[in-house]
């Protein structure tokens, strides 16, 4: 069998677009809705607390910290009640005061009789209580006569009394307090945020492992669906990358990005939001520089791809050579070929190096880029924040909380880098798993399938069959025979004559493209394939073992077959003997692929195997190829016994295996030239005559020399 590409080299993933793989990427989060929601809920619970910290700062600066200068309504004691609109106020010396932290109002003269306005001002280290809000943008001056004190601010004169050390501490009081009310606040809000980020990443990680674990299984009861011509063209090492690697990197899309892009982009509003709130001019002074980052944005989106792709494809090729050179290790060392086998690793390795270090820079320049972006606004923020608050527009803790802001403003974007990346390497191995996905199986059950019955007779007819594995490649040319309920035939031939292909489309791994074959006269592509593959057994010449104990590779997991079936399916290829000296018996480990016995035994085993499912058809192909002289008597006894009333094809070379066929069917370059058996073709002296007396020949004269 020929073809077209070398199986490392693999096929283009067809390009789905960004919303089309989300979506489909989605469909396997909906099931999760509800949790999924709930930890949105608790990303914008999170937001809160992350959004209420340094505002909490900004308070403590601008209402507790420099409080003490802040504009107050005054009036006596008795009439404080107009002032309780700001807040509670606090009584000094029998007059209550209040702070003003909101839109400064016009007094009504009726509403507020006794109410003035008066602020603490600090002029040469001395703190004076005036009468009105001076402006304190430039330095107070400070004039005493023998009848009064007087403050001049801003070219305007205020009354003015002097606070001792005791009348300063009692306007100080409440911002004492204060300071231990937001301690306390902001040590809870931390606890909080941390307690909800905690439930939030075990219900991301839970939800994401839930559907990851759907997705693989998916992924291998596809690949499990697949025919064999999909096996052909593509290596192992593509296949376990897809199963493991590209699912993996769905995991963090689902346990940390999709909720985590929901509660950045909260970040980002919330963060806009009240940065409008706190200074218009701030904010949109900090808002230029988001041009230079959806430039540098659109930029990364472009190259990153491809740059992942490429990883993805080479990490693929890298694991591919892997498999297949520690599978053949063997001809490797046998051969000396090491060095040539490392040349050819050290070349993928280098390429899949380069590959990733292209990324690598990728993101080595965005991440920075994007700090520098932060760091700019940071910049503009003190240059205009600092003049401001030297000229009073502008409180000290406002510009305080925007450093803050823009930092946490700037954090998700770097943030969001990091996930566009991840993003990114989840769509690149989203792409190849549901590439993989629709792949359709070349065999599949028909639309209104034929069930077999229960015990078919056996019956096998080919009717002018036309296959080839590549298009126009005829591997079998208009082959017609027809075989008998419980006949043992056999196909023989020269290497590349179209045995195996024979033995291959009976259970239907291949399709054939003209003509028909059937079992017990219906068409088996009318047969639904499981009942097909249950009827049929097949012992190949190249023995796969898997990993564990003998029972289990002969009883396939099956839980119908029973341990007595499996003893004597060993009694039935003379093997009991053999497993039943072995320390544990019938639970004696294999190792990898069997490697713990000899050919012969592992020939014997996959007899062993067939037989315990207990087909009605039989086929051997090349099945005692690796079997001694002695060891084949043995097997040639053992068919004569699961042979009877039973449909055997044989695939063979060793002529002498075949002696006792009902029907030996001749091959040659893919058509049929003789059919008979043994007696009948040497007869007609034709082909078979040709290969017997080739393959005797030789064994004929070294006979006659002894």
């Amino acid at each position: 069998m020929g073809l077209k590409m070398s199986i490392h080299e693999e096929k283009k993933v067809v390009e789905i677009k960004d919303s089309q793989l989300l979506k489909k990427l989605l469909a396997y989060a909906l099931p999760h809705w509800k949790t999924i929601l709930l930890c949105a809920a608790l990303a914008f619970l999170i937001v809160v607390t992350d959004l209420a910290r340094p505002y909490m700062i900004k308070v403590a600066i601008d209402d507790h910290i420099g409080g003490l200068h802040k504009p107050m309504y005054a009036a006596p004691a008795d009439q404080a009640g107009w002032l309780e609109r700001y807040g509670r106020p606090i009584v000094v010396d029998g007059q209550a005061y209040v702070r003003v932290n909101g839109p400064i109002e016009a007094l009504d003269a009726a509403e507020a009789e006794g109410v003035r306005k008066v602020r603490i001002v600090e002029a040469g280290g001395t703190n004076y209580l005036t009468d009105g809000w001076p402006d304190t943008k430039e330095s107070p001056e400070v004039r005493i006569t023998d009848a009064k004190t007087e403050l001049v601010a801003g070219g305007q004169v205020y009354a003015a009394e002097r606070l001792d050390e005791n009348a300063a501490d009692a306007f100080r009081t409440r911002d004492l307090s204060g300071f231990f009310v937001l301690g306390v606040l902001f040590l809870a809000v931390v606890i909080c945020g941390s307690a909800l980020s905690y439930v939030q990443t075990n219900l991301l990680q839970y939800t994401g492992q839930h559907i990851i674990y759907r997705i693989r299984e998916e992924l291998f009861t596809h690949l499990s669906r697949l025919s064999v011509s999909f096996f052909d063209r593509n290596p192992v090492g593509r296949l376990v990358v897809r199963v493991t690697q590209d699912t993996e990197s769905l995991n963090q899309l689902y346990s940390q990005v999709i909720v985590n892009l929901v509660k950045d982009v909260i970040m980002l509003l919330g963060i806009i939001v009240i940065m409008f709130q706190m200074s218009v001019k701030l904010t949109l002074l900090v808002l230029v520089v988001l041009p230079f980052l959806a430039g540098l944005t659109f930029w990364y989106r472009t190259v990153v791809r491809a740059a992942q792709r490429q990883v993805r494809l080479l990490l693929a090729r890298l694991n591919s050579f892997l498999a297949e050179n520690l599978s053949g290790i063997r001809i490797t060392q046998l051969f000396t070929r090491e060095e040539r086998q490392f040349e050819q690793f050290r070349d993928l390795n280098d390429q899949h190096y380069r590959a990733g270090m292209r990324g690598t820079v990728i993101n080595s320049i965005f991440q920075p880029a994007i700090g520098f972006i932060g760091n700019l606004a940071i910049a503009l923020l003190m240059w205009y924040g600092g003049a401001s608050v030297l000229d009073g527009s502008i409180t000290f803790g406002i510009v305080y909380a925007f450093t803050h802001y823009v930092r946490q403003f700037f954090n998700p974007l770097m943030s969001l880098a990091e996930k566009y990346n991840q993003v990114q390497t989840a769509m690149v191995g989203a792409e190849r798993i549901f590439d993989m996905l629709a792949e359709k199986p070349a065999t599949v059950d028909p639309e209104k399938p034929k069930p077999l019955p229960p015990h078919i007779r056996g019956e096998i007819e080919f009717d002018h069959v036309w296959f080839a594995y590549n298009e126009g490649e005829w591997v079998l040319r208009d082959v017609s025979f027809k075989i008998e309920p419980g006949q043992t035939v056999a196909f023989v031939g020269a290497t590349g004559a179209g045995k195996s292909s024979v033995i291959q489309l009976i259970n239907r791994f291949y399709d054939i493209q003209k003509g028909s074959i059937r079992l017990d006269g219906i068409d088996i592509r009318e047969i639904p394939l499981e009942q097909l593959r249950r009827a049929i057994s097949v012992v190949q010449q190249d023995v796969f073992l898997f990993n564990g104990d003998i029972a289990s590779n002969i009883r396939l997991s099956e839980a119908g077959i029973t341990d007595e079936q499996i003893r004597e399916s060993a009694r039935m290829v003379h093997m009991a003997n053999f497993i039943e000296k072995q320390p544990l018996g019938y639970a004696t480990p294999l190792g990898e692929r069997g490697v713990n016995l000899s050919l012969g035994q592992r020939q014997l085993l996959s007899f062993a195997r067939a037989i315990v499912f207990r087909p009605q058809i039989l086929i051997l192909d090349e099945a005692t190829s690796n079997i001694d002289t002695e060891t084949e008597l043995v097997v040639q006894e053992a068919l004569k016994t699961i042979s009877k009333n039973r449909t055997t094809l044989i695939v063979a070379h060793r002529l002498s295996t075949i002696r006792h066929a009902d029907q030996i069917i001749v091959m040659h370059k893919g058509k049929v030239r003789e059919i008979g058996n043994h007696y009948q073709l040497l007869a007609q002296k034709g082909y078979y005559y040709k290969l017997y007396e080739l393959q005797y020949k030789e064994q004929g004269s070294m006979q006659d020399a002894r």
